[in-house]
């Protein structure tokens, strides 16, 4: 019989099981938030066409957040392909990461309701340098313990550590940008956030980012 902190590969997979089941409830609360205009406040085209450009603010966060979601779940999803095994204290590493995901759609409500705050940015970016930070925390302890599979190199696990790191970077440099206005700290996160989802290896940011 197994001790509770010995590491195995069915102790992955429950992690690899959690993970999916919270990325999709994150990903179909933040999409919630986008609300319907009220029937009763619109009674021409005008005001529906009024209705809707107001909800600019929200659907910019929900592509911020949506990004942020997808980069993070292949960013794991990458990590949990080269490590062959988990402990109790790695699943409570991935479960404190799992903890900011679910935070995110608050952080992306937050933002929507007051996008000329530089305090709104701030908290977002807080909540994207903790994922960064347990995603980082996961790995090391995975790297330190024994737990990747036998066939990850050293180069490999050096690329996974700066990719997390060069994100955190960007991210921190946009967060600073709300110094001269909180909208361009979100234009610049999420240029970040576009250029890792589409993968543009021939751009200068992409070689950056690694």
């Amino acid at each position: 019989m197994k001790r509770p902190l010995e590491p195995s590969a069915e102790a992955r997979g429950r992690i690899v099981g959690i993970t999916d089941g919270v990325f999709a409830i994150a990903l179909t609360l933040i999409v919630l938030e986008i609300r319907v205009p009220s029937h009763e406040t619109v009674h021409s085209e005008s005001e529906l066409l009024a209705a809707v450009l107001a909800l600019a603010p929200r659907f910019l966060t929900y592509a911020l957040s949506f990004l942020t979601l997808t980069i993070f779940w292949f960013g794991q999803q990458a990590q949990h392909s080269l490590i062959a095994k988990s402990d109790r204290r790695l699943a409570t590493l991935n479960l404190c990461f799992l903890a900011f995901v679910a935070l995110l759609p608050f952080s992306t409500d937050l933002l929507a309701d007051f996008l000329e705050f530089r305090v709104a940015v701030l908290v977002y970016w807080l909540n994207l340098l903790m994922l960064g930070a347990t995603l980082f925390a996961s790995w090391w302890y995975a790297d330190r313990n024994g737990m990747l599979a036998e066939d990850v190199d050293t180069e490999t696990k050096r690329t996974v550590y700066q990719r997390i790191v060069k994100a955190q970077i960007l991210w921190a440099i946009g967060a600073a940008f709300c110094v001269v206005t909180p909208l361009l700290s979100i234009a610049f996160i999420l240029l970040a956030q576009l250029v890792y989802a589409a993968a543009l290896r021939g751009s200068l940011l992409r070689k950056i980012i690694g």
